[in-house]
């Protein structure tokens, strides 16, 4: 009896104990989809007013599109990179003649996600948040 009393105790704990922050990653890949609203970018560390029309979508094939200005649209491929810390993604025109390449980093919790683009030649920050050479987004995904 005191066998069993002493097993249910012990995988009870094993079962309820909270699973360590480095085995709870989430699947960056799925989190990044959907529609994102910028509520908030800055500019080399200085705050940016204009950002009321501009919307990010990422798609499960690594395409996306961004919306801005007066029904502006730019077109794009993404791949991820959440091996490095902060991680990683890169951004890649697909419009004709369009060769542009952006390295980014992001953070992604829940509904809010931080998009980072680096400047040209610039080192990755150690944080995504405001900073020099950095045009950062903060956005809520649209439900």
């Amino acid at each position: 009896m005191r066998f069993a009393v002493l097993s249910v105790l012990v995988v009870g704990s094993v079962v309820a104990a909270p699973v360590p922050k480095e085995l709870r990653k989430t699947d960056d890949a799925k989190a990044v989809l959907g529609t994102w609203k910028a509520h908030a970018l800055s500019v080399n560390g200085r705050p940016e007013q204009v950002i009321a029309t501009h919307t990010f979508r990422l798609e499960p094939d690594g395409r996306s599109h961004t919306l801005f200005g007066d029904g502006q649209r730019s077109d794009w491929t993404y791949t991820l990179d959440p091996t490095t810390t902060p991680k990683r993604m890169t951004w890649v025109g697909a419009g004709t003649g369009n060769n542009v390449t952006f390295q980014c980093v992001f953070e992604v919790s829940g509904d809010t996600m931080k998009l980072g683009f680096i400047g040209n030649g610039k080192t990755a920050p150690a944080k995504v948040e405001p900073g020099p050479d950095l045009t950062l987004y903060e956005m809520k995904r649209v439900k």
